[in-house]
């Protein structure tokens, strides 16, 4: 196994393809907290809504928009319109690293020290 991860190009271990498939509101308990799922929409659908449930957010999730959020903590779903969809999902499981002996990733940590290099401002986020 650990020759094959010497060539393995990303960072993630896990890829799923979606298609035409609306989602109810859910965590996903198999990925680490600390790791932020990436998701990729494409196709000819007309109205798609991610719910991100626990941050209180609607994103209208139309072709070609990437989201990224950690499925553990952010219960999240979709609701599809008409239309052909297609969504590209990356992720982290835990029991791949585990399965093959290699340090978790440590992508959402950050020290109170730049804490005020994340702020945001209220007009980031838009709700739809």
């Amino acid at each position: 196994m650990y020759h094959c991860l010497q060539h393995w190009v990303s960072a993630y271990s896990s890829a799923s393809i979606v298609c035409n498939r609306q989602s109810p509101s859910h965590c996903d308990p198999k990925c680490p907290p600390e790791a932020f799922d990436i998701l990729t929409c494409i196709g000819s659908h007309k109205y798609v809504v991610m719910n991100l449930t626990n941050l209180g957010i609607n994103l209208l999730y139309n072709l070609g928009v990437m989201v990224s959020y950690s499925g553990w903590l952010v219960r999240h779903s979709v609701r599809v319109g008409d239309g052909d969809r297609i969504v590209w999902a990356w992720f982290m499981q835990d029991s791949v690293h585990n399965y093959a002996r290699t340090p978790h990733t440590e992508f959402a940590k950050y020290s109170l020290a730049t804490y005020h290099l994340a702020r945001y401002n209220q007009a980031d986020f838009v709700r739809y």
